[in-house]
């Protein structure tokens, strides 16, 4: 882990283990594909995937956050709106479209706008944020949910994690944030 996050490849391995280990617990299995987006892309190097399970389809994209600025939300719109062209055919109603991010929270606007911008809501725990000299703001773009609203993908659950804890008291550090949601396909 170093100050830029971590890579897109091991947001994607993370989650496909995971993904990996529910499935066994449940007695089913997962196969994983990569998926092309752009062409010319190679694929065996692409960090997004199709997940399927007996269920249907669970679409992956991973995105190392490094600037949580209006280019990171318009390359996010841009990669979903290619994903439902691209694969309108193999998308069905109740695939889910799951999002792995992760952030280091700084002083930029954009970025201590971010929880509030994914949640729609800042966390209820705010000042544990300012004890640790974070600051959030209230979004004033679109929130997460209003661009994804206009993908035809309905959030199912959200949420965000401070994995990473201080050695001298287990405290979470709050400044290094992963961030997690999941959207139905309409």
């Amino acid at each position: 882990m170093h100050n830029r996050g971590i890579s897109n490849k091991h947001l994607t391995s993370m989650v496909e283990r995971r993904l990996q280990v529910i499935a066994t617990q449940f007695g089913t299995s997962i196969s994983s594909h990569s998926i092309e987006l752009e062409a010319g892309e190679d694929v065996e190097n692409s960090v997004y995937r199709r997940i399927t399970l007996p269920y249907g389809s669970v679409w992956l994209f991973p995105h190392s956050i490094k600037t949580a600025n209006k280019v990171f939300k318009g390359q996010l719109s841009n990669t979903l709106g290619l994903w439902r062209e691209e694969y309108a055919y193999a998308i069905q109603p109740n695939d889910c479209v799951v999002l792995v991010c992760d952030h280091w929270l700084n002083r930029i606007n954009t970025s201590q706008q971010l929880l509030d911008w994914w949640h729609n809501q800042l966390p209820d725990d705010f000042a544990m944020y300012a004890q640790q000299g974070i600051l959030l703001a209230q979004s004033s773009t679109p929130k997460l949910d209003d661009v994804m609203e206009s993908l035809g993908l309905q959030p199912c659950y959200k949420a965000h994690a401070h994995p990473l804890k201080k050695e001298e008291d287990g405290s979470s550090v709050k400044r290094y944030v992963q961030l997690y949601a999941i959207f139905e396909c309409k």
